[in-house]
């Protein structure tokens, strides 16, 4: 009776389309408890399965589906699959009820019970009596999942069906139009090829899925979930390529589609046919052969699309990659003059004559044309096999050799040299050196020999470039070269790149081809290339330009290959330490070595080698500048070096587990103990050079992990000392480190108390050490609040409030106050950065602009113009630092104090703000435009004066910017007042005497020019 009055309630809830979910979850606990069995849910739905009503019987059906596909495997008894696979099956003749069976046979396919003589029947009766195509998209998806079900399950029952289950999944398919279900049908087609023999009815399977070909499909924009168009291209292509039986049927058509106009289906053609020689019988495509490789030729030749090309290239490659060449003429090794070669190539007993044929011809004649695209066929051809690339360099190279030798015509050599270079790229490619190379060594060492009497100019720059390839190939032909002669190649290719010429692209090439040998010959280019660069820097008379071409050759082909990083890094280091090397070059050398390590450890597993660059780069260039220090060289040259040297040990250090950390400074303490000392001691000379080394501490502390420990006995009276020495000192330098450290300990400090207590005790410490609101308790405040700000503790809101106090009650240093917003929350070195570990809380930046606008807005509004000028700083260098999506979230309170920040602000500042109303006018037109024609575009137009003593540079360039935005944003009826004088102004900065200023101000100016035009 309970299953009764529940099915009648499911029944009732379907006419009315409630939601049944309840009466559903109760039905199949009332089975699965024991309460109730499955023959009594049969029972009590009986009127409805046996009803002459159409519509009673599709809900009776609809009940049993649901109910079986939620009950669990137990609760469905052995001996009832029998009869229910019986009903289901006879219930597939009624339309009606057969997306309801489906469901219902999808759940007992899973059942172990569920034998193969089940699968049988079931797909017997949905073969005989469904016709898919008539049914909507969700029925057509279950027809589709039974099948996978089936094989997946049950393989055996497919195997043995065979032949009625290939034509009956033909039958299925077609006339199907949904992209969802075709691309579920065509991924099945590889299942059924490798399950059931297919070869009978290879045909029918084919006709179906083929006529789809090209498919033409675009997905739904903005639904992740959709089916992409590349990915139901790839799903046909498997299933047209999936079986040897469909070659005979596909090969021909595909060939045809080639020629197609469309440059998606031509590249799908050409993609199909190159998938299809992993499965297709090598005869099927030698029968279309010439024709497919005339295709390939007139879209090498003609196709202003590159990725045409290439997929003809591929294509090329993949079909002579099983097409093995028969013919008796073109066996590797058997020489051959020109004459042989040329008869060789008409006749075409060869699959490869197709492409020799008219390579040959285009080479012996007296105006070689397209050489670049014969060169890139010729090589395509001969990747294919070692075999193939044998044969093809065989009859090409000597050709070429006899061509270069009788002729003078820079042009003509360039071209064949071309060719040569893509012969010679595919014996690489395939590993294998050609028979001939080996008799035309010398020819082609002379070919590739520098030759003087070409001019080092631009207009020859091309030969050059071409040759440098040529010798580079030659280097990475395996077993070509002696090992004499592999070093008198790079070092050609090294003087390539070291000396100068006119057009510099010569030297960018032969860089990027000694990058190209540093990963196959690592110890050829560390013993014969980097002593000539590294000689070349020690030049004593070398202008700025070339040591920089040279420093950035050199961090480019250490960091392309990690064998030879640290022999880079070690040759530098010791042109730096050995003072051979002026100044300003020594600043250069280094911070390349800092971008070199950068580079390096970002890379995967980069992080691995930190210890060796901790000794063999940091450690040298510390001890080398410690020395130079006592020698009191120029106090900014070595303030830059020392700089430098701070921020590789920063990369380097950072990377290092929190135990090397604390080894590494406990010998750094021992190892400088005067400026280790010189760190916390006042009364030391600004221009001591031991402060100058300062920075060295600073940057190694702060890089250390929160658990690293300090080499200090009392950490408190450690941050007590700076703080004193900090306040007290003339010198900036020991004044920044100092507060760099009291931020970092302070910042990285977990425990909350101990925080506050280091805090409390550097505050204090300062006040006794000189007059309290000095400058220097300004900047301790300003370092203090980034330190407790970032890790979102209370007390860095009180040393915010303390300096807003500061500006607003005009005080002194209030300006100082304002600027030092900058110091906490913009960017540094190393001090509390998320490089250096410190502790940045997500959300730190969202709470503090939360808090401190609207005080800012307050205080702005009751302010003297002095102290709305120093809230006007405080508010871009707050802006300047943070994220889009916290400044768009109530920017209309903020939009008017960035008008007057534009106003009373320059440098820097003013550029900021600018930048801040065009983040806004992108993001969000509407609120500001309102003050668009009144304020925002007179201010950008008074920023435009070039004689301005706000206007720096980076504020007109900003402007310009700005400016382009407006009519992009905006319609015309809304800036048609303000045209006119926005024309004008831009029309005399295109006149600015600054190159950068007068390009962004002509973009402007054709921007506003044309609005209103369409």
């Amino acid at each position: 009776m309970v299953v009764q009055r529940l099915v009648d309630a499911y029944i009732i809830g379907l006419g009315d389309n409630s939601d049944n979910s309840e009466l559903l979850e109760k039905l199949i606990e009332c089975i699965t408890s024991g309460d109730a069995s499955l023959l009594e849910l049969v029972q009590a739905l009986g009127s409805y399965l046996a009803s002459e009503e159409a519509s009673r019987r599709s809900k009776g059906v609809h009940v049993l589906s649901e109910v079986l596909k939620g009950l669990p495997e137990a609760a469905i008894p052995t001996q009832a699959i029998s009869r229910l696979v019986q009903f289901f099956c006879a219930r597939l003749s009624d339309a009606t009820c057969v997306p309801y069976v489906l469901t219902a046979i999808n759940a007992l396919v899973r059942l172990p019970a569920f034998s193969n003589q089940y699968s049988i029947d079931v797909l017997n009766a949905l073969f005989k009596e469904v016709h898919v195509q008539s049914f909507q998209y969700s029925t057509r998806s279950t027809a589709y999942q039974l099948l996978e079900l089936v094989m997946q399950n049950h393989p055996e029952s497919a195997k043995q069906m065979g032949d009625d289950f290939v034509l009956g999944f033909a039958q299925m398919l077609d006339g199907e139009k949904d992209p969802r279900s075709l691309s579920v049908a065509f991924q099945l087609v590889p299942k059924i090829a490798a399950l059931v023999d297919i070869k009978n009815n290879a045909e029918d399977i084919f006709d179906v899925i083929f006529c789809y070909f090209p498919i033409t499909f675009k997905n739904r924009d903005g639904d992740p979930s959709a089916i992409s168009a590349e990915s139901l291209k790839a799903a046909l292509r498997s299933a047209i390529t999936c079986s040897p039986y469909f070659g005979e049927m596909a090969v021909k058509p595909l060939v045809s589609k080639t020629t197609a106009t469309a440059t998606s289906a031509k590249i799908d053609a050409f993609e199909t046919l190159a998938a299809g020689t992993c499965t297709f019988s090598p005869d099927v495509y030698r029968k279309e052969l010439e024709s497919l490789v005339e295709q390939i030729r007139e879209d090498v030749f003609m196709s202003s699309e590159e990725s045409v090309v290439d997929a003809a290239l591929e294509t090329l490659e993949a079909v002579y990659s099983i097409i093995k060449p028969e013919s008796t003429s073109s066996v590797p090794g058997s020489p051959m003059d020109t004459s042989d070669q040329i008869a060789v190539a008409n006749d075409s007993s060869s699959p490869l004559d197709y492409v020799l044929k008219e390579a040959v011809f285009q080479l012996t004649a007296d105006e070689i044309k397209n050489s670049e695209q014969i060169g890139r066929i010729l090589r395509a051809a001969a990747r294919s096999s070692p075999y193939n690339c044998s044969v093809i360099s065989d009859a090409v190279i000597p050709i070429v050799i006899e061509r270069l030798d009788s002729t003078e015509v820079l042009t003509v050599r360039r071209e064949l040299m071309d060719v040569l270079n893509h012969v010679l790229s595919a014996s690489c490619d395939v590993d294998r050196k050609a028979e001939c190379l080996e008799a035309d060594k010398i020819n082609l060492l002379n070919i590739y020999r520098p030759d003087s009497s070409v001019p080092l100019d631009k207009e020859y720059s091309f030969l050059h470039i071409t040759r440098l390839k040529g010798i580079t190939l030659l280097v990475l032909m395996p077993d070509f070269l002696s090992g004499d002669e592999m070093a008198v190649a790079l070092q050609t290719l090294a003087r390539a790149s070291i000396e100068r010429n006119e057009d510099e692209n010569v030297n960018k090439e032969a860089t990027h081809l000694l990058i190209q040998l540093s990963q196959s010959k690592p110890e050829q280019i560390q013993t014969v290339v980097l002593p000539m660069f590294f000689s070349a820097l020690r030049e004593k008379i070398i202008a700025v330009q070339r040591v920089s071409h040279l420093l950035n050759a050199l961090g480019a082909i250490g960091v392309s290959a990690s064998k030879i990083l640290i022999p880079v890094l070690n040759g530098l280091v010791e042109i730096v330490t050995s003072g051979e090397l002026a100044p300003p070059h020594c600043l250069a050398t280094v911070s390349t070595i800092r971008k070199m390590i950068e580079a390096i450890i970002v890379a995967k597993d980069g992080a691995s080698i930190c210890h060796e660059l901790i000794s063999s780069v940091v450690s040298p260039l510390s001890d080398w500048v410690y020395q130079i220090a006592k020698k009191s060289t120029g106090e900014h040259a070595l303030s830059l070096l020392v700089l430098e040297i701070a921020r590789t040990t920063v990369s380097t250090f950072s990377s290092l587990g929190s135990e090397e950390q604390q080894q590494y400074l406990e010998a750094m303490f021992a190892r400088y103990q005067p400026v280790a000392t010189a760190v916390q001691t006042e009364g030391v000379e600004s221009g001591s050079s031991l402060v100058q080394l300062l920075p060295l501490f600073s940057s190694a502390i702060c890089s250390c992990w929160p658990q690293t420990k300090l080499p200090v006995d009392d950490l408190a009276g450690f941050i007590g000392n700076l703080s004193a020495v900090a306040v007290a000192t003339s010198s900036q330098i020991q004044r920044d480190v100092c507060f760099e450290i009291i931020a970092s300990v302070v910042n990285k400090t977990s425990d909350s108390k101990q925080r506050s207590a280091l805090t409390q005790t550097a505050l204090d410490r300062a006040d006794q050490a000189a007059e309290p609101c000095s400058l220097a308790h300004v900047l301790l405040r300003n370092w203090l609040a980034r330190a407790l700000v970032k890790c979102s503790d209370k007390r860095g809101y009180e040393m915010v409030s303390w300096l807003l106090e500061q500006i607003t009650s005009a005080s002194p240093h209030a300006a100082a106050a304002a600027e030092g917003f900058s110091i906490i929350l913009g960017d540094h070195d190393w001090s509390v950065t998320t490089q250096t570990h410190g502790v940045i809380k997500v959300l730190s930046k969202q709470r503090f602009y939360a808090t401190v606008v609207p005080q800012l807005t307050s205080q702005f509004q009751v302010g003297n113009d002095a102290v709305k000028t120093n809230l006007l700083v405080v508010l871009t260098n707050t802006v300047r630092h943070m994220p889009k999506s916290v400044l768009m979230n109530g920017v209309e309170n903020v939009v008017p104090l960035l008008l007057s920040a534009i106003r009373l602000t320059e440098g820097g500042l003013k550029a900021a703000s600018i930048r801040t109303i065009a983040m806004v006018i992108i993001e969000s037109p509407d609120t500001v435009q309102n003050e668009l024609v009144s304020s925002i575009v007179p201010l950008l137009i008074a920023s435009l004066d070039q004689n301005g003593t706000k206007n720096s540079v980076e504020v007109r360039r900003t402007a310009c910017d700005a400016l382009a935005l407006i009519p992009e944003k905006y319609i015309y009826p809304v800036v048609q007042s303000t045209r006119k004088d926005v024309l004008r102004a831009l029309t005399t900065a295109r006149d600015d005497r600054k190159r950068l200023v007068r390009q962004d101000a002509t973009k402007a100016y054709n921007k506003w020019l044309s609005l209103g035009d369409s």
